[in-house]
């Protein structure tokens, strides 16, 4: 068909317009389309490289945070690797909070170490003093009954050196007790004895102490209450002592009173309630949680006053929990205070009471005539010391001033009784000991030594010494000792 026939044909014409402009409109979206397509491929690839830059973000962070974890989590626990970056964030957030609980922990503890630190050196200030104290006392009154050099002037003085000698000997005496209760080495025995009596004694020992400070004493005991029972009353004796020295020294122009109570007696075991009640200052409530604590008072304005270590509610506590027991107490400032223990204690059926030896205040030292004992001692002082004390009770003492020459004469004279220091030159008390049980097993062997320390004391028992004494000695125990192995000449 000619192009004029199309043309003089309006519909023909109008039909192939239509095609021809489809044709146009195909061609231009399938350059829309590549051009979209190429716009997309490029928009894609940027967003791709986006993507895979922030998926590298977020592996690197996520590596942190696991190291992180690791680095937090002490256990060391191994972590999921699909674990989600919420989930490790979570995880880092409560490792986090552990360690924060974990550093408050420590911040807590240290400030305890530094409290204990300072309590500690408070302690060592008190015991400086409560030492020097007496010493001064001791060294002061000798240079001065030197110079006055008059029997009015001695009479006198020889009080005051007792009173400072005797402080100091107790002061030692707590320390020592302490740290044989803080090693563990303080074994509860098993004695018969008379509850009543110990009270009774302790009282009457206490009651000089007590009027210094215009103070009495009371004792009320249960009419039911059993007194002879079976329990180490040293310790017993030591623990009712330190309350009522505690009660005597803030109590002034009042009254102390001991109460022991029956509460229950079954299958031979007697309970019973002890009190020791004081009108003196109190304690301010602030200061309850303090007052059993080691190296601490209730306050230093307590101890500038009073004095004293703040070891013997310490001492006093941990006693009674070895005898199953626990020490309590009330108290109201300006009223008094109470302190009281509840224990239970074997009935001694058989009344085979026995009185220990620290306890008898009131014994008579006795005469020893004939008695022969080897004294063996390198210091001179010591040597004049046990000496005299021994003359007095006509006591025949040869002397030997190391281990060597003590087993020399041993062998070769005959003794009731070895005195023996541990600690000397030359050969020490241990070697003599050993060699003399070699020979000799029954002989009766005593360390008088200086030597407190529980290892050595130890030793000193398991080489075959029958007893010790602790320097500085009370003679009253020296002649009790020496008085088991005495046989008179009939």
């Amino acid at each position: 068909m000619s192009e004029n026939e199309i043309h003089n044909n309006p519909k023909l014409s109008a039909f192939i317009e239509v095609i021809n402009q489809t044709y146009l409109n195909y061609d231009k979206e399938v350059e829309l389309s590549e051009q979209s397509a190429r716009l997309n491929d490029k928009e894609y690839s940027e967003i791709n490289k986006k993507l895979k830059e922030e998926l590298k973000k977020k592996e690197l962070f996520q590596a942190k945070i696991i190291e992180a974890i690791k680095q937090l989590n002490e256990d060391d626990n191994e972590l999921d690797e699909q674990v989600g970056l919420l989930d490790l964030i979570k995880i880092l957030n409560r490792e986090i909070e552990i360690k924060k609980e974990y550093q408050l922990k420590l911040n807590l503890a240290k400030e305890i170490a530094e409290k204990a630190n300072d309590a500690k050196s408070e302690f060592l200030s008190i015991m400086s003093h409560e030492i020097r104290t007496p010493l001064n006392a001791i060294i002061g009154l000798v240079y001065i009954m030197e110079k006055e050099n008059s029997l009015e002037s001695f009479h006198e003085n020889i009080e005051v050196l007792k009173h400072s000698a005797q402080n100091l000997f107790l002061l030692i005496n707590d320390i020592l007790d302490f740290n044989k209760i803080e090693a563990g080495k303080v074994d509860i025995e098993k004695i018969p004895f008379d509850f009543k009596e110990l009270i009774n004694q302790i009282a009457k020992s206490l009651q000089v102490k007590a009027a210094e400070n215009l103070n009495t004493i009371q004792i009320n005991f249960d009419p039911d209450f059993q007194p002879n029972l079976i329990s180490d009353p040293l310790r017993i004796n030591q623990i009712i002592t330190n309350l009522v020295s505690n009660a005597i020294k803030f109590t002034k122009e009042g009254t102390i009173t001991i109460t022991v109570n029956q509460i229950s007696l079954i299958n031979d075991i007697s309970t019973f309630k002890v009190e020791v009640k004081d009108t003196g200052i109190g304690i301010d409530k602030e200061n309850f949680q303090h007052i059993f604590q080691k190296f601490s008072q209730a306050e230093t304005k307590t101890y500038r006053q009073f004095g004293g270590t703040g070891l013997g509610l310490v001492i006093t506590k941990k006693l009674l929990n070895l005898l199953d027991s626990d020490i309590q107490f009330e108290s109201e400032i300006g009223v008094g205070t109470k302190f009281y223990f509840t224990i239970s204690l074997p009935v001694n059926k058989h009344f085979d009471t026995v009185v220990t030896d620290d306890l008898q205040e009131d014994y008579k030292e006795q005469n020893l005539q004939g008695m022969r004992v080897l004294l063996v001692e390198d210091n001179l002082i010591n040597i004049k010391i046990a000496q005299k004390i021994m003359g007095q009770w006509n006591v025949e003492v040869d002397l030997a001033e190391n281990g060597l020459v003590g087993v020399e004469k041993y062998k070769t004279n005959y003794y009731d009784l070895v005195l023996m220091d541990l600690s000397m030159p030359v050969m020490d008390g241990y070697e003599a000991t050993s060699i003399i049980r070699r020979d000799d097993k029954l002989i009766p062997i005593i360390a008088l030594t200086a030597s407190a320390s529980f290892g050595y004391l130890d030793r000193a028992l398991q080489i075959g010494i029958n007893e010790y004494i602790i320097k500085p000695f009370n003679p009253k125990e020296l002649n009790m000792k020496l008085k088991k192995y005495y046989h008179p000449i009939l």
